[in-house]
């Protein structure tokens, strides 16, 4: 971090570590080091917000100097893949981001993605400050992008994003060992990994594993020895068909591993077919090959990215056309996503390819190894990734996660709460601000259900709102059904900046949206009571599939089954529910699933209700 381009936290003091005994000059001050605990330090003093700075470092054999350097805000952006993902993958939803006039000064450093278990490290092994411009917006975090750029609206001050956030990893995995200490089994399956034999050991026999298997289905898929890909339409009369998009199943290949080869045709002609198109698959489970007219036109080797191809100019034929996709499905749930755009296109036309497909397999086999991830296992990634960092002053953390928790959702709430707490002992700053996305609705939409691992999550992430300075953007209604990585960064990033402007500057808002406060029954009726409702309640579709609704609907606990009952708004903070109908009402939930069909309470300020459960 220490490095050409930095952005240093304004307005403290700031610290340079080093190895070895060194003097520093900076703003015209000279300063020595001083030893702690082993290591040589020098505080400088603060600075208020501007650049460019240039420092100056010099020991017993070198010197050398630091350019470019701005004070301004430092925000650690942390988490999994939603935190990760690029603003590449958000091109095409937020294509007037690369057309600014001017570009406000915020810098990324990426942290290498790396684990460490033997014990915390004091500095990155590599990593540069990127500034933002139409060259580089690509690398940037989506989400900590639009964070960014609401906070240098509103303050006009240097931003610094420091990105450590890796795809796919437990919250677990991003704990100190002290911080894991009331988990022995979670710390001891850590600390195993610190035997660098073994480490690799494990690591090389499950990728051997991995590779043998596809080794196995490449070498005897009848589709690659005789070439499919390139076969006319008479080669594949016979063929069974799929309804596309859809899930490989609906066509009789339940449980199917394997590979399975798509065919479809296509008829194109005059300009479109002379010029570059875009060819739009959705996202396909598990990886897959595109071929037009025998050609290999792109590839994805995981189920998560959108399927975004270009055929180039010269491949399409005037007239008939073909397109072959051979799919490769792990596990047994191989298929086409719904409700994803599935064309090929330009801006001279645009031909869908849904409907009837023709298919044949490859060959089947059996279920696909499951990988290791070392980034997966706990404590290695602190180590490597948060503990540089704690090392500096920071503004905040904005974080990201949750997902790859699904499998033991009731630990979330006290493995969440001990990492903050954590961080921001090892930062030196107790009341480090520290924001939080809850998580958004993910996979069919369904009924209200109490034992839903998301929906459990979500209450977890809200209890985290119990430790001072800190904010959470509610993203419920930010998510896709069908998309583990929905595209609305933009709406995550600016509820991330609501809730900084409450929880850090005191500006008075309604973030993170509606809270239950109170459920008080009389007669036969509830009253809820919420707080954040600005000038009022209000319901919005929620638009979930047919079964989405316009009036709010709770699920009443009742003897035992959930009971579907309407939600009526009364004045500004308040719904009531008739419960006249039921015998021995015990309980309320409210958007309590996945993807909960009722989900259509909002404030006036278009924040969405909270989940929650009471009990009456």
């Amino acid at each position: 971090m220490l490095s050409n381009g930095m952005i240093i936290q304004r307005d403290v003091s700031f610290p340079v570590w080093s190895g070895e005994k060194v003097s520093v000059t900076f703003l015209g001050k000279n300063y020595n080091t001083q030893n702690k605990d082993g290591k040589w330090l020098v505080m400088l003093d603060p600075v208020q917000a501007g650049g460019p700075f240039s420092m100056s470092i010099t020991g017993e054999k070198s010197c050398f100097i630091i350019e470019d350097i701005y004070a301004g805000d430092v925000w650690l952006c942390a988490g999994q893949s939603n935190m990760e993902l690029q603003m590449e993958r958000l091109r095409d939803d937020y294509e007037e981001e690369w057309y600014l006039k001017t570009y406000p000064l915020i810098r990324q450093f990426k942290a290498p993605q790396e684990s460490d278990f033997s014990c915390p490290r004091d500095e990155f092994t590599g990593g540069v400050w990127v500034t933002a411009s139409a060259q580089t917006l690509h690398e940037f975090s989506g989400t900590a992008w639009f964070f960014a750029k609401k906070m240098y609206e509103r303050f006009q001050v240097p931003i610094g994003l420091v990105n450590t956030a890796w795809g796919g990893t437990p919250v677990e995995t991003w704990m100190s060992e002290e911080a894991l200490s009331g988990y022995p089994e979670k710390k001891a399956t850590g600390k195993q990994y610190s035997n660098a034999a073994f480490r690799e050991t494990v690591c090389k026999k499950s990728e051997e594993t991995v590779n043998a298997w596809y080794d196995e289905l490449n070498s005897n898929d009848t589709g690659l020895a005789q070439e499919w890909q390139k076969k006319e339409n008479s080669q594949w009369s016979g063929a069974q068909t799929v309804s596309l998009p859809g899930d490989f199943c609906e066509a009789g290949l339940k449980n199917f591993c394997g590979s399975v080869w798509l065919y479809r045709e296509f008829e194109a002609d005059g300009e479109f077919v002379k010029s570059e198109v875009k060819l739009w698959l959705g996202t396909i489970v598990d990886s897959d090959t595109v071929y037009i007219n025998g050609v290999e036109v792109g590839n994805t080797g995981y189920r998560y990215p959108p399927r975004k191809y270009t055929v180039p100019a010269g491949l399409l034929n005037n007239g008939k056309n073909s397109i072959v996709i051979r799919v490769i499905c792990n596990n047994g749930e191989g298929g086409v996503t719904k409700d994803k755009p599935f064309r090929i296109f330009s801006g001279l036309g645009s031909i869908e390819l849904a409907g009837n497909w023709q298919y044949r397999i490859g060959v089947r086999t059996r279920r696909c190894p499951e990988s290791f991830f070392i980034q997966r296992q706990p404590i290695g990634n602190y180590n490597a990734m948060i503990a540089p960092v704690l090392k500096y002053p920071l503004k905040g953390v904005i974080w990201y996660q949750g997902e790859s928790n699904d499998p033991a959702p009731h630990e979330y709430s006290d493995l969440f709460k001990l990492m903050i707490k954590d961080w921001r002992k090892n930062n030196g700053n107790e009341e480090l601000p520290f924001l939080f996305v809850q998580l958004p609705v993910f996979g069919k939409p369904s009924d209200n259900d109490e034992t839903s691992s998301w929906a459990i999550l979500r209450e977890a992430q809200k209890e985290a709102l119990s430790l001072p300075v800190t904010g959470m953007a509610a993203a419920l209604d930010l998510g896709e059904w069908n998309d583990l990585h929905p595209s609305n960064k933009k709406g995550v990033g600016e509820r991330l900046f609501t809730a900084a402007e409450k929880t850090l500057f005191k500006t008075q808002n309604t973030s993170p949206g509606p809270a239950l406060r109170s459920c008080v029954k009389r007669k036969d009726k509830l009253f809820l009571h919420f707080d954040n409702c600005g000038s009022g309640l209000l319901s919005r579709y929620s638009g979930t599939e047919s079964g989405g609704a316009a009036v709010p609907h709770v699920s009443v606990m009742d003897n035992g089954k959930l009971v579907r009952l309407p939600a009526i708004i009364e004045g500004t903070d308040t719904v009531s529910i008739d419960i006249s109908s039921l015998k021995n009402p015990q309980k309320v939930l409210y958007a309590w699933a996945d993807n909960p069909w009722d989900r259509q309470l909002f404030n006036s300020e278009g924040l969405p209700a909270l989940p929650f459960r009471i009990n009456i």
